[in-house]
């Protein structure tokens, strides 16, 4: 049985639910949330006088023995086999981008068929799956209260924190300390350990509760074939500069039970739908290259999982992450910029969604930068940037606005007044961010999304492009989304950034009928590259200007290749692939000269860039390597060391987006 990912999806709706497999068969460890927290699920099959155990890790139970596991792009698939049956079970987390009502729907479905060696199944027949209380809370054991809702044909068990603290824990590493989690089945139990250990001996599943023991949501059902539900209700799930919403299912009203019927009406077509969008995954996959699926599949889930849909009182789309295991803001721009390849091929109206915060943002009275900011708080608190708050003990900043000082509680910056001096200029990250905003905005509009966001935000991109316009191209030392190895000045790939803004510009100004505009930014573009180009030398471009025998990914050259300006040059894309091969290491090519390290998404930006499909194949390999050989279990980690291909930091970040790159370029090149 051939290994495929350090860590398995097993349940993904948001954030806030997001369940993991860490090892390689389910039933050699606890199941937990995408933190490593405990969030412990169990499976039982009672056959003939015995009870086999599928999921999670019991002392008690005969443990079936797994024979494959494999995954698609909303599945993880698993077989398991024993003297009396064999078990098929998937894992479905239907998060389809193609339909914002399924997307957005917080449930997942767990598909099983047992087939009996015997040709009949025993009259103690049953199959069970148990959620474990820690369900409930982060990482302090709480109060916990629950029960059983009868609903027409099936039945649905429930649990929840006593004290339900609502929107809490908006520090990183963090399951939640509130909302409710839904299991429902044939027949559904709230109970305690001493009645699932009965089952676990006898087979008799029953109402009992102790008190002082661990409680338990469980489902069971005796049908040979059939499916589970669970469901996550959040009660609120993202705090917007005053407003309070619930996720994007529940706009037009509506409860959890309405979606749990609506999921269980709707669960063949909703099915049918992820296999018509999964089939045709594969096919452009291969097209691609060899084990490319691989990498969109481990992709997916987890980088439409990292964020939440919601709608404010605008009727405006909010798609807004959670900058995951590196800082838990929320809405951060250079977070959504390497995942957009992802949803401008499947809905481009999303990437719309992620700006607009930030454009409401950037006209408050507290930012009074002539360039974009970074985030919008701290997730689920929309709440004001976080990055750089200033961090002054006087009178007015009281020393509070670092994140350390207040991980349960968000400030409201947001509603601060200008001259407040909310900021540090230290700690920004303005070309970064300014050419994030310009490109992203002109690849939704090129992709197809509504240009009304270009068009109603024209006055703060025109800041935005006149700021790259002076400090673009030889960019100051200053943060930039890859500064892991420290800051350093005439950062060519920021500077090529700087480039494919003002590129991005013209294409906004041509879009919305400002010809003479765009022909004068094309031009200026034009110009840009050639003192560029001047600048990084000929051969392999440098990490920095002047820096001799150095190099970094210069990824941020994908849009100049994908908005038709190639001013960059074909030619030098493929010197620069050609070195990044040479000098890659087993796991894959370094970020830079500096450190062995790398980040994933990056390396898929740079294989796009590259006309020849064996090079492609060759850059993005070694990250099927890692993710079959890493010693680090974890969910699909974008920063990790390509010698040994250990965990640095980072996992289970929306960034995974961007391994749709090389199948972005396709599709962009197929349309031309």
């Amino acid at each position: 049985m051939n290994r495929l990912l350090p860590a398995y999806p097993i349940w993904i709706i948001d954030p806030m639910f997001s369940v993991w497999s860490r090892t390689e068969t389910l039933n050699g460890g606890d199941t937990s949330f995408w933190t490593g927290l405990d969030h412990r699920a169990y499976g039982f099959i009672r056959f003939s006088g015995k009870t086999y155990c599928f999921m999670g890790r019991r002392d008690d139970t005969d443990n079936l023995k797994q024979t494959s596991v494999s995954i698609t792009a909303f599945d993880t698939r698993y077989t398991f086999e024993c003297d009396e049956f064999v078990l098929n079970v998937a894992f479905i987390s239907p998060r389809l981008l193609t339909d914002l009502k399924i997307m957005s729907c917080p449930v997942c479905f767990t598909e099983y068929e047992i087939k009996p060696k015997r040709n009949k199944l025993p009259d103690d027949f049953s199959v069970a799956i148990a959620l474990d209380e820690d369900f409930c809370y982060n990482d302090e054991r709480a109060d916990v209260v629950g029960g059983v809702l009868p609903i027409t044909g099936y039945e649905s068990a429930f649990f929840t924190r006593h004290r339900n603290l609502v929107l809490s824990n908006t520090s990183d590493a963090d399951a939640p300390d509130w909302g409710t989690t839904y299991l429902i089945g044939d027949e559904a139990f709230y109970i305690t350990s001493t009645a699932l250990n009965r089952y676990v001996d006898d087979g008799t599943l029953e109402y009992m509760r102790k008190n002082g023991e661990r409680s338990y949501i469980v489902a069971s059902s005796k049908a040979e074939r059939g499916y589970f539900t669970v469901a996550f209700d959040d009660l609120i799930s993202i705090f917007y500069f005053g407003e309070w919403l619930k996720g994007y299912f529940f706009k037009d009203g509506g409860t959890i039970v309405d979606a749990i019927k609506w999921a269980h009406n709707n669960h063949d077509d909703i099915l049918c739908k992820c296999d018509d969008f999964d089939k045709q995954l594969k096919s452009d996959c291969d097209r691609i290259g060899k084990d490319y699926y691989v990498l969109a599949c481990a992709a997916l889930r987890q980088s439409v999982g990292s964020h939440k849909l919601v709608q404010n009182k605008k009727g405006e789309l909010l798609f807004l992450s959670k900058e995951c295991n590196s800082g838990g803001f929320i809405g951060t721009v250079d977070v959504s910029y390497p995942s957009v390849p992802l949803y401008l091929i499947y809905k481009p109206e999303l990437v719309n969604a992620m700006m607009t915060g930030v454009y409401e943002f950037a006209r408050m009275p507290v930012w009074t930068y002539d360039f974009a900011p970074h985030d919008l708080g701290l997730y689920p608190w929309c709440a004001g940037q976080i990055y750089s708050a200033s961090k002054a003990d006087d009178k007015f900043g009281c020393g509070q606005n670092d994140l350390r000082s207040f991980p349960e509680t968000a400030q409201m910056l947001y509603l601060r007044p200008e001259g407040s001096n909310s900021y540090s200029d230290k700690e920004q990250m303005p070309v970064e961010e300014c050419g994030n905003m310009l490109i992203m905005t002109a690849a939704a509009v090129k992709a197809g999304a509504d240009i009304a966001t270009a068009e109603k935000n024209f006055d703060l991109l025109s800041v935005w492009v006149t700021y790259l316009e002076k400090y673009g191209l030889k960019p100051e030392s200053q943060l930039c989304t890859d500064d892991f190895a420290g800051h350093l000045a005439n950062n060519v790939n920021l500077a090529i950034k700087s480039l494919v803004g003002i590129e991005a510009f013209s294409i906004i100004c041509g879009e919305l009928g400002k010809k003479a505009l765009a022909d004068e930014y094309e031009r200026k573009a034009a110009e840009f590259a050639q003192q560029l180009k001047t600048l990084a030398g000929d051969g392999v471009m440098p990490l920095a200007y002047g820096q001799k025998d150095t190099y970094s990914l210069k990824y941020n050259i994908l849009f100049d290749k994908l908005f038709g300006f190639n001013l960059i040059g074909q030619d030098v894309c493929e010197r620069e692939v050609d070195h990044y091969i040479k000098v890659g290491n087993r796991f894959g090519t370094p970020l830079d000269t500096r450190k062995d390290y790398s980040k994933t998404d990056w390396i898929l930006w740079c294989a796009a860039i590259t006309d020849d499909k064996t090079k492609c194949e060759k850059l993005y390999a070694p990250i099927v390597k890692f993710l079959a050989e890493s010693p680090s279990r974890e969910p699909f980690i974008d920063w990790y060391g390509t010698v040994k291909g250990e965990y640095i930091m980072f996992r289970n970040r929306s960034v995974q987006g961007g391994i749709f790159a090389p199948l972005l370029k396709d599709k962009v090149l197929d349309n031309r």
